[in-house]
């Protein structure tokens, strides 16, 4: 069965399998199907027993995403988890951030964070960050919408819609510093994956009460 979860921030996506286990006591096979970071919130598909084999085609499905971006600070993490340090700024206008942003949509290669758990000859490339190792690795996404939703600079939201693997936070790194201005994502809300969506998403204090069963999803309901 697929259990679609609403995680607050604060929690890895380990933390919340770990959770559910304990406070529903499930004894079975559990897995996720795509990670959230800890600072990030939203949609969670746990995927329980028979259905952790399901993890592959989840990788085919779009994601959609709510960010909220700093701008003219920069983190060596690109996101708010990182040391926040002052970084280039400029006044931009909306209308200037809408001209770039139909730029990223298709098919882009995009960098892989340095501190990010992708990996080089074994090795999490963090890890090697950490050391002061840098490796670049890139690999090819695509965005199928990029829609700004607020815009009241220093803070702006955009809503992406991206394909399975892609890294929201070099994204938004990427649009801005095409605008000459560093930023760094200090929000980050996952509404959807495929079919699936953050309003019909089991909350965590309903592992509890077993109320958690009346979310359950079938994998029947997938299309082949």
């Amino acid at each position: 069965m697929i259990l679609p979860v609403n995680k607050p921030p604060g929690l890895s996506s380990f933390d919340v399998i770990r959770i559910f286990k304990k406070k529903a006591k499930f004894t079975g096979k559990v897995g996720h199907a795509g990670t959230l970071d800890p600072f990030a919130c939203g949609l969670l598909i746990l995927l329980l027993n028979s259905s952790t084999k399901l993890f592959d085609k989840f990788q085919t499905f779009k994601k959609t995403y709510l960010a909220g971006v700093k701008l003219g600070e920069k983190s060596q993490t690109l996101d708010v988890e990182g040391n926040i340090e002052k970084g280039e700024y400029k006044k931009i206008s909306k209308e200037a951030l809408l001209e770039v942003l139909p730029q990223f949509k298709g098919k882009i290669t995009q960098k892989v964070p340095e501190f990010s758990a992708a990996k080089y000859k074994g090795k999490p490339l963090y890890k090697l960050a950490k050391k002061g190792r840098v490796v670049e690795k890139f690999k090819e996404v695509e965005v199928f919408d990029a829609k700004l939703v607020a815009f009241k600079p220093p803070l702006v939201v955009l809503k992406l819609t991206v394909s399975s693997g892609a890294y929201i936070r070099s994204l938004t790194f990427d649009i801005f510093k095409k605008l000459g201005i560093d930023s760094f994502l200090y929000f980050l809300k996952r509404e959807t994956i495929g079919p699936f969506t953050l309003d019909r998403a089991c909350k965590i204090e309903e592992f509890e009460n077993q109320s958690w069963k009346k979310k359950l999803i079938s994998p029947k309901q997938l299309k082949p």
